[in-house]
């Protein structure tokens, strides 16, 4: 992918979501249900974006793609209403630090996302953002 066809759909991406508004998550994610309650992250709902493109806004780079490539689930918690899981994603080949990003997803509009290195899967920079929530 050239770096052109990333500033495009980045740039596609950040005018879809400035349409959408500030409630944009919460409206696509209860559209998709069928008007069910608003998006809320879970393992359950991690693992069905497995695949799925999401762009990273970087402030120098610009849009980055990110492929969500896994879900990784920690050892069980003594506490069985604890959720804990890590987001895996691939990147189009850019690196960057640790970080909150602003992150952009088709349907579930944009959102605020710690993400870290999480080192190389053959040549493809891997980062990763961790869940630890309360059911």
């Amino acid at each position: 992918m050239k770096r052109r066809d990333i500033l495009r759909a980045g740039a596609s991406s950040i005018a879809f979501a400035g349409m959408l508004g500030a409630a944009a998550p919460q409206a696509a994610a209860a559209a998709a249900s069928g008007g069910a309650s608003a998006f809320a992250w879970s393992h359950a709902t991690a693992l069905a974006l497995v695949g799925q493109q999401f762009w990273l806004n970087h402030p120098e780079l610009r849009a980055i793609g990110l492929t969500l490539a896994e879900v990784q689930t920690a050892a069980a918690s003594a506490d069985p209403r604890l959720q804990q899981f890590s987001l895996v994603f691939s990147s189009d080949g850019a690196r960057f630090g640790a970080g909150t990003y602003d992150i952009d997803h088709a349907t579930l509009g944009r959102f605020m996302l710690f993400v870290a290195p999480a080192g190389m899967d053959a040549a493809t920079p891997r980062y990763r953002a961790d869940f630890s929530l309360m059911a």
